[in-house]
């Protein structure tokens, strides 16, 4: 008798390492699960990302003055004899003005 409650305690703790087991293992799968799922987001955040700030670049490059166009204008509108520096009276030096015209 003393050898049939021994070979029964031997099944029943083989019984409950393979639960246990089986418990672990369905555990591990899960959190293999959870962490694809994480590391797809990530990806698919990083790749937002990357969109965004490219077209943030491309807005950027839009807004930048058209400095040609500027200058042309003030040349249009400059008068015979005034530079940038000086304004439409030539340049005030010991109270005299220097202009061309």
């Amino acid at each position: 008798m003393a050898v049939g409650l021994a070979a029964a305690a031997l099944v029943v703790s083989a019984g409950s390492a393979v639960y246990q087991g089986e418990q672990q293992k369905k555990a591990q799968k899960a959190a293999l699960k959870r962490q694809k799922k994480a590391e797809s987001i990530a990806r698919s955040a990083a790749g937002s990302e990357r969109m965004a700030q490219t077209s943030e670049q491309k807005m950027q490059q839009k807004r930048e003055p058209n400095v040609a166009a500027i200058v042309q204008s003030a040349r249009q509108k400059r008068q015979q004899g005034e530079t940038f520096l000086t304004g439409p009276r030539g340049s005030s030096m010991l109270g005299r003005t220097r202009s061309l015209s």
